[in-house]
């Protein structure tokens, strides 16, 4: 059977509402005998404008055999009368409202022939196949056997179809072709496919996803009322829990509470687990001189370093764990008991992470009465197991219900990794679905990682800057091979999760990214192992994408994650 454009259905035939759509699907029907070699192009609606004017037409057939050229053909329903050089549509039951045709059959094949030479001849065609081929046109008329005479404008009597030449259409097609070009040279592969392209282009647009993510984004930023409510009372309110799913905007207000107590002269300690989330939120107080923004575990450094009490950090990896749990809020409070800068206000982000001797160590560092807000989400224990977790007072929090980050798409998905069932609010309920891949191998994976962000940065036109690729493990990993790829492209990637220079695609762990957020996280590497890949983990990191998620996991864990 030859390749139609558009496709056809045979099984299923179009509403058939007047004689001509019927002649045509007889027509169709006839062609389905034509072997692969074929190309039929009906229907084809087509409009110039020239020094006269525009023309509007439509071409009922185009028919192209790479050995033999192209034929133009228009098919006419009913029977026709031809008297005096004039043609008429004969109605069959009714000879008296026989209506005069403004152009015979002929010239309206003539018609889309010259139209479609003409625009043919201005691609590279034009200067060579096109003077080597046969170009013509003809008129079918399915309904009825010709048996009068032969009208001048066809010029022998091969090139008039009618019903005898349904039943073995490519023997009669081939003779017109024959006749019209007995030397016809083939046609290449290039050359057909730019006569494909010409009469049925295949058209593919969208907005650029970097322009859509970009109102994703903007639309994303906006404060709910909700939060804009909880700011209300957090501005009363000396001592406060604050309780949200990942992209309820606790950030977002803790950075405007932040700026409200600077705005009222006080001092403030601004601090959170992740370096990287610190180094991110300092950027937002720049210029001011009585707040520090700085993660835990480099604020005990630092008081340290001030108070003169030694910060030796063990040789020994076995020894980190209990030094950074256990010793540091301990060095912290002597710290605290040699150094007289105190703050009026303290505020943790990502509370999840502190255990209950850090809540005090951080209490000693405020000012009698001071005031202490936490935000934390309790889904996200990646570095402290939530059954343990103990808040750093006896408080009723508040909960942020809408979703302020992540499109809905986005983070459902996010929730299903992370095994919840609740339903959140979004503020953005639109925006394109997540798209998850599978890899059995990790340079299968990596190439995927390849592909997706050149198609992104490409086609797409996403900045390299709002995609951020992410893992369980390290990029150095053999788990997920990304070290290569980024070292033979270091002008594209990079390893810093925030001091990253615009144009470049940041690659890291989803621990060092928690707490900050991207247009587009490509989260790779996800091959069912615990701890690295338990749902809290894989929760945090497909929520850090606002707007576009891509997940790739191994085939033997397709079913895990891709219900």
């Amino acid at each position: 059977m030859p390749i139609f454009y558009p496709p056809v259905d045979f099984d299923e035939p179009p509403r058939i509402e007047k004689g001509g759509d019927l002649a045509e699907w007889t027509v169709l029907e006839a062609l389905r005998s034509l072997d692969r070699a074929w190309r039929v192009f009906h229907g084809i609606e087509w409009r110039s404008v020239s020094k006269y004017g525009e023309q509007i037409g439509e071409a009922d057939l185009i028919l192209f055999h790479p050995d033999l050229g192209i034929l133009v053909a228009e098919i006419k329903s009913g029977g026709v009368r031809l008297e005096g050089g004039v043609w008429f549509h004969v109605n069959p039951h009714d000879d008296s409202s026989d209506l005069p045709m403004k152009m015979s059959p002929f010239g309206q094949a003539r018609r889309s022939h010259f139209h479609f030479l003409t625009r043919l001849k201005n691609t590279p065609l034009g200067r060579g196949i096109l003077n080597d081929t046969a170009f013509t046109h003809t008129a079918w008329f399915p309904d009825f056997e010709w048996t009068g005479a032969l009208p001048p404008d066809f010029p022998s009597g091969a090139f008039l179809l009618d019903s005898r030449h349904l039943s073995n259409p490519e023997k009669h097609l081939r003779n017109i072709l024959t006749q019209s070009h007995p030397d016809a040279k083939p046609w290449t592969q290039r050359e057909a496919d730019i006569l494909i392209r010409s009469i049925a282009p295949e058209v593919y647009l969208t907005p650029p996803l970097g322009g859509v993510l970009g109102a994703i984004r903007e639309r994303l930023l906006r404060m709910t009322e909700g939060q804009i409510r909880a700011l209300g009372i957090l501005r009363t309110m000396k001592r406060l829990l604050v309780e949200g799913c990942a992209g309820s905007g606790k950030t977002l207000l803790a950075v405007r509470l932040a700026h409200d107590h600077l705005q009222q002269g006080k001092r403030v300690l601004f601090t959170c687990f992740n370096k990287n989330l610190a180094i991110h939120l300092a950027t937002e107080f720049e210029g001011y001189e009585n707040i520090d923004v700085i993660n835990f575990h480099e604020l005990v450094r630092v008081k340290c370093e001030q108070s003169r009490i030694p910060y030796e950090v063990p040789a020994d990896r076995e020894l980190l764990p209990d030094f950074f749990r256990n010793s540091c809020p301990d060095l912290l409070m002597q710290a605290t008991e040699r150094d007289a800068v105190r703050y009026d206000t303290i505020i943790v982000d990502e509370g999840l992470d502190f255990l209950e001797t850090w809540w005090i160590a951080l209490e000693g560092l405020g000012v009698e009465d001071c005031s202490f807000y936490a935000f934390y989400d309790t889904q996200q224990a990646i570095f402290t197991e939530k059954a343990e977790w103990q808040p750093p007072f006896s408080c009723e929090p508040i909960r942020l219900e809408m979703n302020v980050r992540n499109t809905r798409p986005v983070g459902q998905l996010a929730n299903r990794l992370g095994g919840l069932n609740e339903e959140h609010l979004y503020a953005v309920n639109d925006g394109p679905e997540p798209v998850t891949v599978s890899y059995e191998t990790v340079a299968e994976q990596v190439e995927r990682v390849r592909e997706i962000i050149q198609e992104l940065i490409g086609r797409r036109k996403v900045a390299p800057e709002e995609i951020v690729v992410l893992s369980p493990y390290k990029h150095t990993s053999d788990r997920v091979g990304l070290q290569r790829l980024a070292e033979e492209n270091p002008k594209l990637f990079c390893t810093e999760m925030v001091r990253c220079a615009d144009g470049r695609v940041r690659v890291g762990t989803i621990q060092s990214f928690k707490g900050l957020e991207a247009d587009v996280v490509i989260l790779c590497g996800v091959d069912g192992n615990l701890p690295a890949c338990k749902p809290a983990n894989l929760y945090v990191g497909a929520s850090r994408a606002r707007s576009m998620l891509y997940l790739l996991n191994t085939v033997k864990n397709v079913d895990t994650y891709n219900k």
